[in-house]
């Protein structure tokens, strides 16, 4: 009796090397079969046909606290085939496992703390305090750190900060820029330079490449030339046109100052009004929640949505050019290998989960194979995080599958552990499971999964 067989589907798999029709069969959370047909008895069945059946995506950019709608996150990841996801950001790794406990549909979540002066360290933190800052974080359950541009860390600080990480062997990322450079090229270029050969996750580097210093395309040029002599980091991007960002405003003025340039930019005033206008003219929208997900609203519903909600609201702008994320996607150096590593989507409660559909758009158009897609969508992030038994479809490795209609490129169904969490239109609520490290303390976490980031392939550079 199996537990469920998923039949008549295209099955991709890169670390197998598999392009193949064939049923997949499921018992106890793993695969246990993979043949031409697969007959007897069964307690469920997904038809297949016409369809992709794929790893479960590794989403190791995504947000699941209060702040950016974590509570419909869930779901949204879950419509959108990922299976394992890593929070990138957190201000509490406690509120991100109380939305999975109260929310969840089965996925596999960890996190990443952001640092913050004035919450977990001062301003200019000593050695010292930024050890028991890690040591709270890691007890909590976090996996790391995020060194993040908003928080305004002078460069001393942020190096500090990156050699702690590196003498604890935990998760280190980094939303690159300081108090003396910006989200942008020079960012990243003053990012490598104070993590000095040190590993860390590089987060979306389209972001870095948005036209603001040079051309966009000019820029993703100079950012791969910047990765491959930089070997050490593990960098992702993402494929959506639009950004996350907080459409607050105070005294007729953006409460946060990037808005503004971003409207000015766009051809709008940098004040209340001008986010008003580029609202109503459909450049700007703002993420509303419709039942268990969010969308983007713009026009008359979205300034209504954005004026009730008193302007504290999630935004979205249109600031990722084709030009930078399109050949970043696709980059290889010499031996073969991608210049950036994983596709992620900076998504989960923001509405950019937009991997399946837009990887298999750049298939078609020949910027990656089915497999490339795989390899950088599932397998690459889950070698990353040291979890050898997901990213792939293989007989013993974890149940889960993403499968997708070739026509559309949508997600049919998504399976994580072995259990189906969402099917044709409805997402099924299920216990979600949660991963850590050694170090962690906290009650919540007794069951979880602990990895150990030193040994990931973070560290270790495997599957890249």
């Amino acid at each position: 009796m199996h537990d469920l067989v998923i039949k008549n589907g295209r099955l991709i798999d890169y670390a197998g090397d598999t392009d193949r029709f064939a049923d997949v069969a499921v018992e106890g959370g793993q695969i246990t079969a993979i043949e031409d047909s697969i007959t007897g008895s069964t307690r469920s069945v997904i038809d297949a046909d016409g369809c992709y059946v794929l790893p479960g995506l590794v989403d190791l950019h995504v947000h699941l606290d209060t702040g950016f709608g974590g509570d419909a996150g869930h779901a949204m990841l879950a419509r959108a085939g990922v299976t394992t996801a890593l929070d990138l950001g957190t201000p509490s790794a406690a509120d991100v496992f109380e939305l999975a406990d109260q929310y969840g549909t089965g996925l596999t979540i960890a996190c990443v703390v952001r640092l913050v002066p004035g919450l977990q360290l001062s301003a200019s933190p000593s050695r010292g305090e930024i050890r028991a800052a890690f040591e709270k974080v890691l007890a909590d359950g976090a996996l790391g750190v995020k060194i993040h541009v908003d928080s305004g860390w002078a460069v001393e600080s942020a190096a500090a900060i990156a050699e702690t990480a590196h003498e604890l062997g935990v998760w280190l990322a980094v939303h690159c820029g300081t108090s003396s450079a910006g989200s942008n090229i020079e960012g990243l270029r003053q990012t490598i330079e104070y993590l000095d050969g040190r590993p860390a996750q590089i987060a979306h580097v389209n972001s870095y490449c948005r036209g603001d210093l040079g051309a966009p395309e000019d820029e993703a040029r100079e950012a791969i030339e910047i990765l491959r002599g930089s070997p050490q980091v593990f960098a992702e991007s993402y494929l959506a046109e639009i950004n996350g960002n907080f459409a607050g405003c105070e005294d007729g003025l953006p409460k946060v100052p990037r808005v503004a340039e971003w409207l000015a930019q766009g051809g709008y005033p940098g004040t209340q009004d001008g986010l008003r206008a580029a609202i109503l003219d459909g450049w700007a929208s703002i993420p509303f929640r419709d039942g268990d997900h969010t969308v983007p609203l713009s026009g008359p519903a979205g300034v209504r949505a954005w004026e009730e909600a008193g302007t504290h609201i999630g935004l979205c702008l249109p600031l990722n050019p084709a030009a930078s994320r399109v050949p970043l996607v696709g980059s290889k150096n010499d031996k073969g290998a991608f210049d950036v590593a994983a596709i992620a989507t900076d998504g989960g409660g923001i509405p950019r989960n937009v991997t399946v559909q837009s990887g298999l758009s750049l298939v078609e158009l020949g910027a990656l194979s089915l497999k490339e897609f795989v390899q950088k969508s599932s397998w690459t992030p889950a070698r990353a995080l040291g979890l050898q038994t997901k990213g792939t479809i293989a007989v013993g490795a974890d149940a889960d599958v993403a499968v997708v209609d070739r026509a559309s490129k949508s997600v049919v169904s998504t399976v994580a552990a072995g259990e189906v969490v969402f099917h044709r239109g409805t997402v099924i609520p299920r216990r979600p499971r949660l991963l850590t490290t050694a170090r962690a303390t906290a009650g919540p976490l007794a069951d979880a999964m602990r990895i150990n980031p030193a040994a990931s392939g973070l560290y270790t550079g495997a599957g890249r």
